[in-house]
């Protein structure tokens, strides 16, 4: 006789790039514990392969996680964390002042339910380029994630990568190239004859992509100096 399963319920959230409406369930018992394993092993591509995974098993029909832009694959999570473990995380807040005073910090109650997508106002994916050449941008997704964490570090070769990996399409007044119709060799050789001031406009992209953001306010218990943070990415809130 098979023994009695608890039925979860469902919730509704919408994809923050595409406004798809979803449903999704919280993770269950086994699905923690293999995020806990995963934190546990510090490795990031076991890690981001796990988070994939959860999001799979919990959100209601078909969703393609590799696809997902990096904002919305982080909402999503947090999200489905919500109504998993608790809608708020406790994070501690230290003092930009009192640097070296092991009293200077205080535990800070962030509260999920208000964690959203934040689109700057000179953000755009459409980007006009040299005579009427422009190109339209993709979000990075998961895949792309490794290599965007180089690419702040400075890794010039990295930089240029994202951003091939990144066009979806080319286009001028006559003509659309579709980025997936085109080797990466011509991607990157696009790229790399750009001038500096076009280069500069598809960095902004980067620079200026929406984030997964909340501020929060807390105050020195030792020099009660007033603070205003701002949490950006699902690694600030967890």
């Amino acid at each position: 006789m098979a023994l009695p399963m608890v039925k979860t319920p469902y919730y509704t959230t919408k994809i923050p790039s595409t406004k798809q409406e979803i449903k999704f369930r919280p993770f269950l018992v086994k699905e923690e514990k293999s995020l806990l394993l995963a934190q546990q092993s510090e490795d990031n591509t076991v890690m981001i392969d796990t988070l994939k995974q959860i999001i799979k098993s919990c959100v209601d029909g078909d969703i393609n996680v590799d696809k997902l832009a990096m904002f919305d694959f982080e909402y999503l999570f947090t999200q489905i964390r919500c109504k998993s473990v608790g809608e708020f995380a406790t994070l501690i807040g230290r003092c930009d002042t009192c640097i070296d005073n092991d009293k200077a910090k205080v535990q800070i109650q962030v509260d999920l339910t208000k964690c959203d997508v934040i689109i700057p106002d000179n953000h755009t994916k459409d980007i006009k380029l040299f005579d009427d050449v422009s190109v339209q941008m993709k979000y990075p997704n998961l895949n792309t994630v490794e290599k965007i964490e180089e690419m702040k570090r400075g890794d010039i070769e990295m930089i240029f990568e994202v951003i091939a990996d990144c066009i979806d399409t080319i286009y001028d007044s006559s003509t659309v190239y579709h980025a997936k119709e085109q080797t990466y060799e011509e991607l990157l050789q696009f790229v790399e004859n750009l001038t500096q001031s076009d280069f500069k406009k598809l960095e902004e992209f980067f620079d200026t992509m929406p984030v997964l953001s909340q501020t929060v306010d807390y105050t020195c218990p030792v020099c009660s100096k007033e603070h205003k943070r701002t949490l950006k990415g699902i690694e600030s809130f967890f």
